[in-house]
């Protein structure tokens, strides 16, 4: 076999240091994957990545890059520690394989012969194997009815298991891949059960110990201040740390370890098996793991537990991980000598990892044999002009496409996939730090969308209908903080959006029945059933089993602020009012507010802030009032009369805000909800009379519009490109952004209520009151 250059250099973050003789092969091989990883790390707002080239010999190159920690004290270092996810498999069928070497496995024999105890329901017959458990063909459910991976308080693996008995195989056995966590949970406990150990000491003692794998294991607590800080993400949230859970299914993706502990891994497969003081397995066995097991036209073909493929016809084995907020990929080219290990620190950004670690390998073959090495495409956020012009709403008569600007740049919300849009140089993609696809084309006029090869035409989205009684009932969310469940409507269809990232149709099958689709998505064959009380509401979802509570995140923490501020409302605003507003430079323009109703008597006022209908269940202000710098009010005069033409009035919420307001808004609010809250530190754009609140009232009913979510709610509902709901209130939402945006006011992207006029920087930070506007003292 050939050997690679005898490359040996490791990169610091981002500081790079060689360990030999300077070698440009080796640099600039280094340059090309460190610039790919930084443009990664900094479009994407990566915390850290991290990577490691490996050969026969041992790790080769290594990189980190970005902080180890949430305050980015600490940088991210060769022996920063991070969560492999679903690459823990591979462990755990090596260790089988080893055990099948001892002959203590047999891979064909029914699993009960080593866990008597494992009964799911089969209402296929036929006995289940290690061979099919390993290659995800066993027809059991993704996840166990406890410990799964929304479980925060795990027994342990071996309940996590039993827990089994009361789940119904979804396909006979040997009859479909579908890939199962629950699956190679069973797996590990028959390694647990055959060598009579604990799983995690087994694992130690199989195959982490003989490959000198000292910074890894299966639980946080010995590497405690040395796992890479990490974060979740949303196309409509905000980023938060990643909870530290730990799995009930420790064999299906507990593993934590390191860019050279997971490099140790790789090169005892580069060197089929051989290790320093023995063998991790016979090269037969991987042989065998490595072989493609079944029949499947799937986009994932499986060994025994190793994802197989190729890349330019070379071989190539590995696997993917994701837990939570961290992504990891292990590629190896057996036939090659070389292998990649990559790691990054948000959520399911295994298409950055994925990506990186093909570059990197396809970067060290070309350079092997003298090639110039391959360019790493990057992208670049549409903006300005070209945003709102390719802005809209598409169709091809069935579903829609909406593209629309959301922080200033262009994103997308279609059937099961949302993300930016960014332009290339050959045209343009979908990629943010959890998403990338690249069948997708616009025309340059805007006139047309193309998705994965459907085209969509331009429209003018007409008022959809209120969805039928029992789907609007189930819409909402559902869970926990950590991992939210969440049912919407779409095109007239139901769809749940579940694990972060997942956009999936629904099919009804029953009364408050729904499945997942058969051929995609991390729950195929497997269904949703919806709880209602005595009174009919409805109370709960189930994933196969797995109980979603009903929540209100909003109305949540909306109790808890008010049960702060009710405790301390004096003192809050004592404080506040003793504060100095920020010193700033004279404004370019005075301020000449106005009051938004003498501009139109028309415009209904209902300012939450002096009643006790808000998220602080206190009145703010003295009065009823709402003004405006006098062009915003003039310009939301005409907004509120092009409404009208459409049986719409406007209701203002608030508008001008004195800064002592802002202060208190900041000290009451948890500082995971202070996105929706402005900086007093900075002033906010109410401060200076130049961004207002509202809603939409029906002018033939006179009540409010129901849109996403309430006003002032602390949950992603509030966000202005927010996919859940029905289809008419974010029509709703819509038609309230189109008309108030095209008279120069821009929505604040955390708030679908909230409008800033365009010149509000030209304004002062303000600090009266509606009283001492008009002329009298504040009380």
């Amino acid at each position: 076999m050939k050997r690679l250059l005898a490359w040996v250099i490791v990169l610091i973050a981002p500081a790079a240091a060689l360990a030999q003789a300077p070698d440009p092969a080796l640099d600039r091989a280094a340059a090309l994957i460190a610039d790919a990883a930084q443009w990664e790390m900094r479009e994407k707002r990566i915390p850290s990545i991290a990577i490691a080239i490996v050969g026969q010999d041992g790790v080769r190159w290594s990189g980190a890059w970005g902080k180890a920690d949430a305050d980015g004290n600490v940088p991210a270092a060769p022996d920063t520690v991070y969560r492999a996810g679903s690459v823990s498999k591979l462990f755990t069928d090596v260790a089988v394989m080893k055990l099948v070497e001892q002959g203590k496995l047999d891979l064909d024999a029914p699993v009960r012969t080593y866990l008597p105890t494992f009964r799911p329901k089969n209402p296929f017959g036929g006995e289940i194997t290690l061979r099919q458990l390993m290659t995800h063909r066993s027809g059991l459910v993704r996840e166990p009815l406890r410990g799964h991976y929304f479980d925060t308080a795990p027994k342990g693996q071996a309940d996590a298991v039993l827990s089994l008995n009361d789940t119904t195989l979804v396909a006979a056995p040997g009859t479909i891949t579908k890939y199962s966590n629950a699956g190679i949970a069973v797996v590990g406990e028959v390694v647990a059960r055959v060598t009579g150990l604990p799983y995690e000491k087994a694992l130690h003692s199989l195959v982490l110990d003989p490959l000198g794998m000292a910074s890894s294991g299966l639980t946080a607590a010995p590497f405690a201040g040395r796992i890479a800080y990490s974060e979740m993400a949303a196309f409509d949230g905000p980023r938060i740390a990643a909870p530290p859970i730990e799995l009930g299914t420790p064999a299906a993706g507990s593993l934590f370890t390191t860019t050279g502990d997971l490099g140790r891994f790789a090169q005892a497969l580069l060197n089929k098996g051989a290790i320093p003081n023995g063998r991790m397995l016979k090269a037969a066995s991987l042989d065998e793991m490595w072989r493609r097991q079944y029949p499947d036209p799937g986009a994932r073909v499986f060994g025994l537990g190793f994802v197989v493929g190729d890349m330019d016809g070379k071989r190539v084995v590995g696997h993917g991980g994701a837990i939570y907020g961290h992504a990891t990929e292990l590629r190896v080219l057996p036939d090659d000598g070389i292998g990649v290990v990559a790691f990054s620190t948000v959520d399911s950004s295994n298409h950055i990892t994925a990506r990186l670690a093909d570059y990197a390998l396809r970067t060290v073959l070309a350079l092997k044999a003298g090639a110039e090495p391959p360019a790493f495409l990057k992208s670049e956020p549409v903006t300005g002009d070209t945003a709102k012009r390719l802005s809209g709403w598409f169709t091809n008569g069935k579903q829609s496409v909406s593209t629309r600007i959301y922080a200033g740049r262009l994103v997308i919300d279609a059937p099961e996939l949302v993300g930016d849009i960014r332009r290339t140089a050959t045209g343009y993609v979908v990629e943010d730090a959890q998403t990338r696809f690249e069948k997708l084309a616009i025309a340059d006029d805007g006139a047309w969308i193309e998705v994965g090869g459907v085209r969509y035409a331009r429209g003018e989205m007409p008022e959809p209908p209120r969805p039928n009684a029992e789907l609007a009932a189930l819409v909402g969310d559902y869970g926990w903080e950590h991992n939210v469940l969440r049912v919407y409507e779409r095109d007239g269809a139901p769809f749940v959006w579940i694990e972060w990232t997942e956009h999936s149709p629904l099919t009804r099958t029953a009364a408050d029945h729904y499945a997942f689709p058969t051929d995609r998505g991390l729950y195929p064959f497997e269904a949703l059933a919806f709880e209602r009380d005595a009174a009919g509401t409805v109370t709960a979802a189930s994933l196969s089993g797995i109980r979603f509570p009903r929540r209100d995140f909003g109305a949540e923490v909306e109790a808890k602020v008010r049960e702060g501020v009710q405790a301390n409302f004096a003192g809050l605003r004592t404080a506040a009012l003793a504060a100095t507003p920020p010193h700033e430079p004279p404004s370019a323009k005075p301020s000449d507010l106005y009051a938004i109703t003498r501009a139109d008597p028309t415009i209904r006022l209902d300012v939450r802030y002096a009643g006790t209908n808000n998220f602080m269940g206190i009145p703010i202000y003295e009065s009823a009032r709402a003004y405006l710098q006098r062009p915003a009010a003039e310009a939301l005069a005409r907004v509120n009369q092009a409404l009208r033409k459409r049986g719409y009035g406007l209701l203002i919420h608030d508008a001008y805000r004195p800064w002592y307001v802002t202060k208190m808004f900041w000290d009451a609010s948890p500082v995971s909800s202070r996105m929706f809250v402005a900086d007093p530190s900075q002033g906010s754009r109410h401060n200076r009379g130049a961004a207002v609140d509202l809603t939409m009232f029906d002018l033939a009913t006179g009540k409010p519009m129901e849109t996403t979510g309430r006003y002032d709610e602390f949950s992603t509902r509030s966000y202005s490109n927010f996919v859940g709901g029905t289809d008419h209130q974010r029509w709703l939402r819509e038609v309230l952004r189109s008309a108030i945006e095209a008279e120069g006011f821009d929505v604040y992207p955390e708030e679908w209520w909230h409008f800033d006029f365009g010149s509000w920087r030209d304004y002062p930070i303000g600090n009266k009151t509606f009283e001492e506007l008009e002329g009298r003292r504040r009380r």
